[in-house]
């Protein structure tokens, strides 16, 4: 039991393995599907998906197979269904006709794909009649793929000028016994349909062939045509001289896509020209800073591909940098803004980046600017003086809501880096305390109004007068008066 499962599972995975993998790409290969039984030859038009395309083939199916003096038409390799082809030269019909071959054609279940290879298996033989087999290579028996977009023009006499992709050789094909044939070929393009029968090649016009006063007939069975290996990848590409320029720049693009296209259509973001259909563009320009996109569309025989790389290209500005400060003396100790305007990034003289700078003494300061595209630069001077630092402590204050002198605070001319106010009773008590020149007290002590009377202030500062920072301290005395 479990010998004849496996075996099962083998056949089934090796249906799925190959005949899912290799798909028979002709329609009604074995000629067995029809609309209507033949009833006499020239009825190819009867066999389901195929028809006459050069003089009229002949369908065999149903139990007719045209017996007739000459012999027997139409004998199927396997069922039912055959087809039979004739050809003749010239002289035996008549001379002014031309050379006549039959094919007969049908569309493809998939359209081939450029660059894979096909293989196709077909069986011939030649009927049982008097006549005889070929001897020479008058002409060729084969298969013409094509696009149904652009069918081939061929006269139903005479010698067209295409040939074959598959090519068999007539003098190989045995009388009464079918003969196999097997090829291999690569596509060349999107064929989606193919013509099968007769076909002229280099000999067929040639008095020596023309002279040859015999007719053919041959039955063709069991076609198949099947992909054996996929198409190599196909590659779109490109690359540019430079990926960084300066504005007012251009730049050259080469398409390193594979051979085979056809036309190309390039779009540059910003670009002058914004389009091209060169296949190496050899100058774009950008008049503005930023990055931009870069898309190539190419188009092959059977298809488009499209490749977008984006912010690709990168422009710059040219560097510009300009420093805004008033040069107005100014007093130690009080800071000072500097900024530049221009094309970021910015490297000051204080090994700062960014748009300002913020210092506290003389001197020449300068920044610069810079890319790819060059360097700019500007410099500053500042000069601080020696500022005398005042500080004036109130010795009364009035919190009685006349909205006159109603707050206790101490003023100053200079920048203090540090200051501290202390306020306290006659008991010792602190009152009040504020960290900040801007701090004041409102007479009030633990949410209630402080009596009047003599109060102790203590004001400690830091400040620079005459160039230097000095630490002060000072004591006073202070009336609140109601």
């Amino acid at each position: 039991m479990c010998n004849w499962l496996s075996i099962l599972i083998t056949v089934i995975l090796t249906f799925f393995c190959t005949e899912g993998w290799t798909q028979n790409l002709f329609n009604n290969s074995g000629f067995e599907l029809y609309n209507q039984c033949p009833t006499y030859t020239s009825q190819i038009n009867r066999c389901t998906n195929w028809d006459s395309a050069i003089g009229t083939a002949d369908f065999y199916h149903c139990g007719y197979y045209a017996p007739s003096g000459t012999g027997t038409y139409g004998n199927p390799r396997n069922g039912n269904g055959v087809i039979g082809l004739v050809n003749s030269p010239p002289s035996i019909w008549n001379p002014s006709m031309g050379w006549y071959g039959e094919t007969f054609k049908s569309s493809l279940t998939q359209t081939l794909i450029p660059g894979a290879t096909y293989q196709v298996e077909s069986h011939w033989l030649y009927t049982t009649t008097n006549l005889p087999a070929p001897t020479m290579n008058c002409f060729s028996i084969g298969f013409y793929f094509y696009k149904s977009i652009h069918p081939p023009s061929a006269p139903l006499t005479g010698c067209s000028t295409f040939r074959p992709q598959i090519q068999i050789d007539p003098s190989m094909i045995q009388v009464g016994s079918y003969t196999s044939f097997t090829f291999n070929f690569v596509a060349d393009s999107c064929y989606d349909a193919v013509m099968i029968g007769f076909f002229c090649n280099d000999s067929t016009e040639t008095p020596t062939c023309m002279q040859v006063a015999e007719s053919d007939y041959a039955n063709v069975d069991d076609i198949s045509l099947i992909k054996v290996s996929d198409a190599p990848i196909t590659n779109s590409g490109f690359t540019s001289n430079e990926l960084s320029i300066c504005v007012d720049e251009c730049i050259a693009f080469q398409d390193t896509s594979d051979a085979n296209r056809i036309s190309r259509t390039w779009y540059f973001e910003n670009g002058n020209p914004a389009t091209s259909t060169d296949k190496n563009p050899l100058s774009v320009c950008y008049d503005a800073p930023g990055d931009y996109d870069v898309t190539l569309v190419t188009l092959y025989e059977c298809g488009r591909d499209s490749i977008v790389k984006e912010d690709y290209i990168h422009v710059d500005e040219i560097p510009s940098v300009e420093i805004s400060a008033d040069t107005n003396i100014i007093c130690f100790g009080q800071e000072k803004i500097i900024s530049a305007t221009g094309v970021e990034p910015f490297l000051w003289s204080t090994g700062e980046m960014g748009s300002s700078i913020v210092i506290k003494q003389s001197g020449i300061y300068f920044v610069n600017a810079s890319n790819i595209c060059g360097v700019a630069g500007d410099t500053v001077e500042i000069n601080y003086e020696n500022c005398p630092c005042h500080v004036w402590i109130p010795n009364a204050f009035s919190p009685n809501t006349d909205t006159k002198n109603e707050n206790y605070y101490v003023v100053s001319d200079c920048i203090l880096e540090e200051f501290n106010l202390r306020i306290y009773n006659r008991w010792g008590q602190e009152v009040f305390a504020g960290n900040n020149i801007n701090s004041f007290w409102d007479g009030f002590y633990k949410n209630t109004l402080a009596p009047e009377g003599i109060y102790v202030a203590k004001v400690n500062y830091k400040g620079y007068a005459d160039g230097r920072l000095k630490d002060e301290q000072v004591v006073r005395s202070i009336m609140l008066l109601r």
